[in-house]
């Protein structure tokens, strides 16, 4: 069996070999001559504005998460626990598939810092909950623009893969906060064999005593403590709202000129469709559904440069110096 760092190793470089790959598809589709004359004229005040906002982001999260374990535990995180969860989080998410791989590193940094692997799931579970709500509460703006693209075949096809992944993903949490023993037992009896207990069965009750206490601080946590999600609600907000005016802040940079609002909210339509996006990190298949979306508005000798430097300030940029702390 491969150690964990033979697989991220592995990882990495699959990871890597996309990113080129996947701009230098979208080079060769979108690059013309006018490309390089455009790229001569950029305004770097806005290049340096979409870093501040990525620095902003990265930084409000780290609040956030610091929030959380205040509600949870009663003591605030550290904010360097914040940057290490956050980094760590995004290098290891970014060559897994399905951008899973952070998460049991997250909770070992969390478990280092006293917080039992129950509660660490349970503030990683919050941070997702609330980011959810927060896209619910924009979907009366994402449901008009997703709809005028709905007759792209490949949107089309990245909503019913998106809506199936969540409605699994909803279905698994709420049968773990409302009625975990019911998944217990079926995971208990796929774990034994010839009627026999096995060590995965060990591991799972293991594993539910944890969950039991995070869902007692899941439900102590949204009735008991309602100043704490009021205040996580908003935290979250303008937490992400650096984060989306990254796009806008880049088309102005290049030149472009297009509705504010809707260059804001249209990344929030890639991140919806793409957050369980099977390769390593989302890559190609977020690249390509920006692209896509985007097409109408920006000229196709920008759209490819425009799509590499959103995902840069998104995705790479933090993916990058998470490597470093990870490794």
């Amino acid at each position: 069996m491969a150690t964990l760092g033979e697989r991220v190793r592995k990882g990495l470089r699959l990871f890597i070999a996309l990113v080129v790959v996947t701009m230098v598809i979208l080079l060769i589709f979108t690059a013309r001559k006018e490309t390089i004359d455009a790229l001569r004229r950029v305004n770097a005040f806005y290049l340096i504005f979409a870093f501040i906002f990525w620095f902003l982001y990265n930084s409000l999260e780290t609040i956030r998460i610091s929030l959380f374990v205040h509600g949870v535990t009663g003591r605030w995180g550290k904010i360097t626990m914040g940057y290490k969860v956050i980094l760590t989080g995004a290098f290891l998410a970014a060559v897994t598939p399905f951008q899973t791989g952070g998460f049991p590193v997250q909770l070992y940094i969390m478990d280092k810092e006293g917080i039992s692997f129950g509660r660490g799931t349970l503030v990683l579970l919050l941070r997702w909950v609330f980011s959810g709500i927060l896209i619910v509460t924009l979907l009366p703006f994402l449901l008009p623009i997703l709809s005028k693209q709905s007759s792209v075949t490949s949107i089309r096809i990245l909503s019913k893969y998106s809506l199936v992944i969540y409605i699994v993903i909803i279905v698994f949490i709420a049968f773990i906060l409302i009625r975990p023993s019911v998944l217990k037992r079926f995971l208990y009896r796929i774990s034994l064999r010839g009627g026999k207990r096995t060590i995965m069965t060990k591991w799972i009750y293991v594993g539910f005593r944890e969950i039991e206490e995070m869902r007692k601080g899941f439900w102590n946590f949204t009735i008991t403590k309602k100043w704490h999600s009021i205040v996580s609600y908003f935290l979250t907000f303008f937490t992400y709202l650096p984060y989306f005016l990254i796009a806008p802040f880049l088309l102005k940079g290049l030149g472009v000129e297009m509705s504010f609002l809707k260059a804001t909210f249209l990344p929030v339509v890639v991140i919806l469709l793409t957050f369980f996006a099977p390769t390593p990190g989302g890559t190609g298949i977020s690249e390509g559904g920006f692209a896509i979306l985007f097409s109408p508005f920006v000229a196709r000798h920008l759209l490819g440069v425009f799509t590499i430097l959103w995902r840069f300030f998104t995705c790479y940029l933090t993916a990058i110096i998470g490597g470093f702390a990870t490794l």
